[in-house]
């Protein structure tokens, strides 16, 4: 009979262990989801860094300085002002907090660390109630246009999803760079 006490007790344990095991793998897709969120946002922050030079670009049709900022030369500023607000946002939303934001280069991305704000809870593993998920990950700005030349007051591209032709003296243009740039998480 005591045998089989010890064997119920040692399946419970198990069962328990079992399930700390699963509250940290739930709270590190947790992480690792707020951190994907996280660089998305911090990496479309970098992007319309540049749209004001894109802009400046176009209407003085400076290819030039137009190849520039679609081969990289953003802004530096998706990681800026309380590391990237959009990306702090996106990190509450999903219960983690930023803990690093930097801006990557070849291509030009960014990459967030979030660590979540709740444990991982009590369990028969006493270390997972005061341990927290970390997670990392890195959002790509690639381009999806090249320069095609002059045209009128517009400047002609080549794009993945085919011919793009943007003038910025038509009535009501308004510069929209996701037709220029592609967000990507890495691999």
């Amino acid at each position: 009979m005591g045998i089989y006490i010890v064997s119920i007790a040692a399946l419970f344990f198990l069962a328990f262990a079992y399930f700390a095991v699963g509250q940290a793998a739930v709270k590190r897709n947790g992480a690792q989801t707020a951190a994907d969120a996280a660089a998305l946002a911090a990496a479309r922050e970098e992007r319309d860094q540049g749209k004001d030079a894109f802009l400046a670009a176009l209407s003085a049709g400076d290819l030039d300085a137009i190849g520039k900022l679609l081969g990289g030369d953003s802004g530096g500023g998706g990681c800026a002002g309380d590391i990237g607000s959009a990306a702090s946002s996106l990190a509450g939303a999903n219960d983690a907090e930023v803990t690093s934001c930097s801006v990557v280069a070849g291509p030009p991305g960014v990459t967030v660390s979030v660590r979540t704000l709740s444990a991982v809870g009590k369990s028969v593993i006493p270390a997972t109630s005061t341990r927290h998920a970390v997670a990392s990950a890195t959002a790509l700005i690639e381009p999806r246009c090249t320069i095609g030349g002059k045209q009128g007051h517009g400047i002609r591209f080549r794009c993945d999803g085919g011919p793009l032709t943007i003038d910025p003296t038509v009535n009501g243009f308004r510069l929209d760079l996701s037709q220029l740039y592609a967000i990507h998480l890495s691999k």
